[in-house]
C-alpha cells in the first residue's frame, strides 16, 4: 500500500487541509492519507488541547473516503519529530512493506533544510508538497537547491492548492469574533463552538 503521512497542529482542521489530502490521493495514487494532529508540534504551541484537536480531525476526515486519523498511532508520535522518527513509527504500526509519502504545505517545506535526520529517498516514497500563499514551482526550485539533492525531484510531487489562502489562525479570529465561519467542515465547528475553543 502507498501510504500518505499528513501531520501538522490543526488547530483547528479545515478545508484546505482535507483537501490537499484528497488531492494527494490522486495526484500520488495513494492508497490513504492518514491525518495525524501533533501531540507537541515543534516551534508551535496550540490553542486548543490534543484531544480536541483529535476530535475534530476525526469528525472532519468521517464521511472522507480513503482520508483517515488515527489515535493511536499519532499518541506513539507524540515527541517524535523528524522523518525518521515518524518513519519507524509507521513501519511498526502499519507494516515495513508500505511506501509512505509525507505531505506538506509550502510554508513547511520551505524550511526542510533545517530539518533534522532527513532521509534517503529510497527509503520512503517522496514528498507532496501543496503551494501555498505566492509560492510557485521557481520557488520551490530555489528551495530546493538548498537541500543539495537530499530531496531528488522524482520524488516530490507538487500541487496547486486549492486553498492556498485558509489558515487555521484566520478561522480561529474568526470564532473568537463571533463571525461567520467559512472553510471549515461543519461538524468541526459545531465541535469547537460546543466545547467553546477559541472563545
Amino acid at each position: 500500500m502507498k501510504i500518505g503521512i499528513y501531520a501538522g497542529t490543526f488547530d483547528p482542521i479545515h478545508d484546505g487541509h482535507i483537501g490537499f489530502a484528497a488531492e494527494a490521493i490522486q495526484s500520488g495514487s495513494l492508497d490513504r492519507v492518514i491525518i495525524v494532529a501533533e501531540k507537541e508540534p515543534y516551534r508551535k504551541k496550540p490553542e486548543a488541547s490534543w484531544d480536541h484537536r483529535q476530535a475534530m480531525v476525526e469528525r472532519a476526515t468521517e464521511s472522507v473516503q480513503q482520508v483517515d486519523h488515527d489515535y493511536d498511532f499519532a499518541n506513539q508520535l507524540a515527541h517524535k519529530h523528524t522523518m525518521r522518527d515518524m518513519m519507524t513509527v509507521a513501519k511498526k504500526h502499519y507494516g515495513a512493506n508500505n511506501e509512505y509519502w509525507f505531505l506538506v504545505g509550502s510554508d513547511i517545506f520551505e524550511h526542510i533544510h533545517q530539518w533534522a535526520d532527513i532521509l534517503s529517498d529510497n527509503e520512503y516514497g517522496g514528498f507532496i508538497v501543496a503551494l501555498r500563499d505566492d509560492h510557485n514551482i521557481d520557488w520551490l526550485n530555489r528551495k530546493l537547491t538548498l537541500l543539495n539533492n537530499k530531496i531528488p525531484k522524482k520524488s516530490l510531487i507538487i500541487l496547486d492548492s486549492s486553498h492556498p489562502r485558509i489558515s487555521s489562525s484566520l478561522i480561529r479570529q474568526k470564532i473568537k469574533g463571533h463571525q461567520s465561519v467559512d472553510n471549515i467542515p461543519s461538524d468541526v465547528l459545531g465541535y469547537a463552538q460546543e466545547h467553546q475553543l477559541y472563545s
